[in-house]
């Protein structure tokens, strides 16, 4: 994926079946992704209805959950989204974002929908390039090569496998989930989020 001069670099992106399935997504080589391409990455490489279907899997589950957006000494923002699972709190998945960029990340498929939202509102996805002003500001990708057929792993990359098991590792009290907690079954927002967006930047443009 060509991002702009002397920028390139090459991100992979999956997204398993239904059920337990997985958002992964590899910065393979050369430059990181920049947050605010993370939408029209997905847009291009995943199936038409891709938010919908990420909505539907969140509203899918069985506990109630949270969002919430840490900073660490490093000014590394981190998305991260808090369920219950066998009773007890634990962190589901994480987003990282260090520096306007994306690191490799492998989330639940049920957890993208509400993280994606709070990185869209963060790093909003700009969706009218054609633009004049924009072209001083961001950078966009010239050229998508799909390797979706060619490309697999004997096994799982190292740092997918990282992503997957740091969220194990944070400790979560019970207290997380006494303000800004929702019940299973309610919206994430993101398609209202987007549509919000969008609006804003006919408005702004």
């Amino acid at each position: 994926m060509e991002l702009g001069t002397n920028q390139s670099g090459q991100v992979l992106v999956r997204m398993e079946g239904t059920g337990e399935s997985r958002l992964d997504l590899y910065s393979y080589q050369g430059t990181k992704l920049p947050a605010y391409l993370i939408y029209v990455v997905l847009k291009t490489l995943l199936a038409e209805g891709w938010v919908e279907k990420l909505e539907s899997l969140h509203q899918s589950r069985k506990n109630m959950w949270k969002v919430e957006v840490c900073f660490s000494p490093k000014g590394t923002k981190e998305y991260r989204l808090y369920t219950i699972e066998q009773h007890q709190p634990v962190c589901s998945s994480t987003i990282a974002i260090s520096q306007g960029q994306i690191e490799t990340f492998s989330i639940w498929s049920e957890d993208a929908a509400p993280l994606l939202k709070k990185v869209f509102e963060d790093y909003p996805p700009v969706f009218l390039p054609r633009y004049r002003n924009y072209r001083h500001f961001y950078f966009f990708p010239t050229h998508f090569p799909l390797f979706a057929k060619n490309i697999k792993f004997k096994e799982i990359p190292e740092p997918i496998k990282t992503r997957r098991e740091e969220p194990q590792r944070i400790k979560v009290n019970h207290e997380i989930f006494l303000t800004d907690t929702f019940p299973a079954g309610v919206t994430s927002g993101i398609m209202e989020t987007i549509e919000a967006l969008k609006c804003l930047e006919v408005l702004m443009a």
